[in-house]
């Protein structure tokens, strides 16, 4: 995957949305044509993504009005019909009636102090797993939702947000999932849930508040970490149909997830694809958790988080790992997040690449 930058600066959600797509229109065509393809090789009907991203987008101009005006306005600058870009923001939404769950293969951990580590530096950690035919290119997005609040992203091209943090010290970070009561009505985009609490939100509080606003029709775990003054919360919001389940850390200030629920509110209603990692990332990532994985970098935390599995740890979804699990999805991008610095790390690669390059590009 190719990763580009966008500084869109202080500007009206239709100025900075107009500007996205006409810049990046090249690549937004790439996606869309890619996401309709893949839709039919999964078994949603051409008129079944239709209806969805229609109503999708109806949800969310009436959730949050200034985010639709901006999905409008990056299909004007790209040129492009407004449902298909509302087809990028809901493909989430779509892919929850396809009639098995698609790969999910992201990995999230995050460390925060304890009583036991009152010197610990909270941190964040992601890998992000896709097909890479559906994102050749991903943007590192800046820009000010209002005056003097600045917001750093990792997104697909034309998407909303996804992975990110904003000047308040407040990061989110994305796993899809799946739940028996996903449906095909459409609801508010769940990428938009994550651009409003990277918009919005200060607080754990506040982000809990806005996902629980938000009627939706598919299933994710927004996973935050606020850093407020000296005070440090995180927990995964797994959000469904059915209501938000929360997952705190466990008592050694490790919080782990993967790709199915975790809630006790919610996991009864799982649903994973019938090929996946997700259990044995789960059990290693626990496993490095314990020996207390830490770093002050992104390779150097990347190294401790791969563990003695290196280039073939389960979190790294290399060609030769995702093939010899029946995979066709692999690890596009790396990151570390620092809400205390501000800092967004990524690498466009596997945890091990990035280890390896020691290096990575920051935010």
């Amino acid at each position: 995957m190719r990763l580009h930058r966008h500084d869109s600066g202080h500007s009206q959600a239709d100025k900075r949305g107009h500007d996205v797509g006409e810049r990046w229109a090249g690549p937004i065509g790439v996606a869309v044509d890619a996401y309709r393809r893949h839709f039919e090789t999964v078994g949603v009907p051409a008129e079944r993504v239709d209806l969805i991203a229609d109503a999708s987008l109806d949800a969310l101009t009436a959730w949050a009005p200034d985010l639709g005006t901006e999905v409008a306005a990056v299909a004007d600058g790209a040129g492009r019909p407004v449902r298909e870009l509302a087809m990028l923001n809901a493909r989430t939404e779509i892919l929850a009636r396809a009639p098995r769950p698609d790969e999910a293969e992201c990995s999230t951990v995050v460390r925060v102090p304890t009583e036991a580590t009152l010197d610990a530096r909270p941190w964040s950690f992601q890998t992000w797993d896709w097909h890479p035919a559906l994102a050749t290119d991903g943007l590192l997005w800046e820009y000010e939702p209002t005056p003097g609040r600045w917001v750093k992203t990792f997104t697909e091209i034309g998407m909303l947000a996804k992975i990110g943090l904003n000047s308040a010290g407040l990061a989110v970070h994305f796993n899809i999932l799946y739940h028996r009561s996903d449906t095909a009505d459409g609801g508010v985009p769940v990428h938009a849930i994550a651009r409003r609490i990277l918009d919005e939100a200060s607080t754990l509080a506040e982000a809990v508040d806005i996902a629980r606003s938000a009627r939706v029709g598919a299933s994710t775990a927004l996973t935050v970490l606020a850093v407020e003054g000296g005070r440090v919360e995180t927990a995964s919001l797994e959000v469904s149909p059915e209501g938000v389940g929360i997952l705190r850390p466990d008592s050694d200030g490790w919080l782990v997830r993967t790709n199915h629920f975790l809630s006790p509110e919610l996991a009864d209603g799982d649903r994973r694809a019938a090929v996946t990692t997700t259990v044995a990332r789960l059990d290693h990532l626990r496993g490095v958790a314990a020996e207390d994985a830490n770093g002050d970098d992104l390779p150097s935390l990347a190294l401790a988080l791969c563990g003695s599995g290196g280039e073939s740890a389960p979190i790294c979804l290399s060609d030769k790992v995702a093939t010899a699990a029946g995979l066709q999805s692999r690890t596009l991008l790396t990151v570390r997040q620092d809400p205390v610095a501000g800092t967004m790390e990524c690498w466009p690669g596997t945890p091990y690449d990035a280890v390896e390059a020691g290096a990575a590009e920051r935010v």
